[in-house]
């Protein structure tokens, strides 16, 4: 019992000095992060520099003109469309005159080829056979 809340006591500490780390404590505002679970077959199967730019992105440690700024290799955090401030999220997702222009549009369409390729060569290797009656 005494153990059990030392460990809650510790974790609190752990959580708290995390809050006030701006890039090792992100972790703790993934509340609505939607979860994904790589098997060890998909992390092996995928290129090292996908999953850099992978880790990268989900610490936001890319070179979005906000982290040129805080590196000391820029003075300027702004995008240069829509002048609002420049993170991995909003390059990746949120600028509005890059959507208006149709600049997502491409990846999208790339990330909706890929998944009918991964459909199509599932529904080619799975055998789906009809439910069985039960015996009696």
């Amino acid at each position: 019992m005494i153990i059990n809340e030392i460990r809650l006591i510790e974790d609190s500490r752990r959580v708290q000095k995390a809050v006030q780390q701006s890039q090792q404590g992100q972790w703790t505002n993934w509340d609505n992060a939607l979860q994904k679970f790589l098997t060890w077959n998909e992390i092996w199967h995928v290129a090292p520099l996908w999953i850099g730019f992978l880790i990268r992105s989900v610490y936001d440690l890319l070179a979005s003109n906000a982290n040129l700024v805080r590196w000391g290799k820029k003075q300027d955090p702004t995008c240069p469309l829509c002048q609002a401030r420049q993170t991995t999220e909003h390059v990746l997702s949120s600028c509005k005159i890059a959507l208006s222009q149709g600049r997502y549009t491409w990846r999208h369409s790339r990330v909706f080829q890929e998944l009918a390729a991964i459909k199509n060569t599932a529904k080619r290797e799975i055998k789906i056979y009809p439910p069985q009656k039960p015996t009696r």
